[in-house]
């Protein structure tokens, strides 16, 4: 399927197991429970693609674009260097022991997400869904402009040199770390 044009093509539950997608485009699919181990997405777009349930068993996902994706899968140990989470949904993703740092998570949903044991050093997070997020004690010089923190415990946080642009609706909030 070497590139194939697979715009918004539903394969959900398929076998794609060891299929070279070397720069497919797969913009948009539905791509629900289905097994990719070991398949080749070298230069692959998977930009808005639904991974939910996939397998990636041994899948490089370093520098693809997976703006807009649903990724309600397990992301254990994946190396993500590079990698563009831009409006991406974690929702449900095993991120444990994923290294977050340096990315790009603009408007990015990590809703429900325990991200204390992570370094979230120089990640984006604007405009980004931490609601009922568990967040690390270190969270200096951070943009939080628009980020949503629905449920979050920022207390006890070093949130020094952080910029906050946004609404707060019946919020507690005790400035003794900025």
């Amino acid at each position: 399927l070497t590139g194939a044009i697979l715009l918004d093509v539903d394969l959900s539950s398929a076998n794609l197991d060891g299929t070279i997608l070397r720069g497919a485009d797969l913009t948009g699919a539905i791509l629900l429970d289905v097994d990719l181990s070991s398949a080749n997405l070298d230069g692959t777009i998977l930009r808005g693609v639904d991974l939910t349930g996939a397998s990636l068993l041994g899948v490089d996902l370093s520098d693809r674009d997976l703006s807009g994706a649903t990724l309600g899968i397990d992301l254990s140990g994946k190396n993500l260097d590079g990698t563009i989470l831009r409006g991406a949904d974690l929702t449900g993703a095993s991120l444990l022991g994923v290294d977050l740092s340096i990315l790009d998570l603009t408007n990015a949903n990590l809703s429900g997400q325990n991200l204390s044991d992570h370094d979230l050093t120089d990640v984006i997070l604007t405009g980004a869904d931490l609601s009922n997020t568990l967040l690390s004690d270190s969270l200096d010089r951070k943009d939080f402009t628009e980020t949503k923190f629905r449920g979050v415990d920022l207390s006890g946080k070093d949130l020094s040199n952080s910029i906050f642009d946004c609404i707060i609706n019946t919020a507690t909030i005790r400035c003794n770390n900025f």
